[in-house]
């Protein structure tokens, strides 16, 4: 009998193409993003502080709620251009916070866990995430072109340049207080 490995990089591109909600697999015992980085609000669990960067996150992404009840997201998430995106960080508020905003490229990719794909992020901080891209507020300055920002996979953990008429999803981010 023969056997085949299969490495955790090929392993994720070929997750990429899946369902966006395929099986998460992790991969290792070195967590990059710890359940315990992170604090969740005792005044609305709908969303976490991460103690190594200060930042707040939303738990949900945008066309989502956190359902009390359940203890997870719900609802479907939407897919934005990055103007719209940009756009929509206006009228979002979580806990009567009204500073919220896209994340910058560091930020996006401070939550990604590196040992899992499909999706690389912690998913008992952040449960029902899409594997997929996700905006950025960081304009790509080093390409030709002026159309383009960096977006982060979160199906692989990759930082990609992309075209801001392409939709993704957003994740809202704000200082903590």
């Amino acid at each position: 009998m023969k056997t085949t490995l299969v490495s955790l990089s090929t392993l994720a591109l070929m997750l990429a193409n899946a369902s966006a909600f395929a099986t998460q697999i992790c991969d290792g015992e070195n967590e990059t993003t710890p359940t315990e980085n992170f604090s969740v609000s005792t005044l609305n669990p709908a969303y976490v502080t991460d103690n190594s960067t200060g930042l707040a996150w939303s738990r949900c992404l945008l066309g989502q709620e956190w359902d009390v009840s359940l203890g997870t997201c719900t609802g479907e998430a939407v897919r934005l251009s990055w103007q719209d995106a940009l756009q929509a960080t206006v009228d979002f508020t979580l806990l009567d916070k009204y500073d919220w905003r896209l994340p910058n490229i560091k930020e996006l990719a401070s939550i990604v866990e590196r040992e899992c794909v499909s999706p690389a992020i912690n998913s008992a901080i952040f449960p029902n995430t899409p594997s997929d891209s996700y905006w950025t507020s960081s304009p790509n300055t080093n390409s030709s072109l002026i159309d383009e920002t960096w977006s982060v996979a979160f199906y692989n953990g990759r930082i990609e340049s992309r075209d801001k008429s392409q939709d993704f999803y957003v994740r809202m981010v704000r200082y903590a207080e």
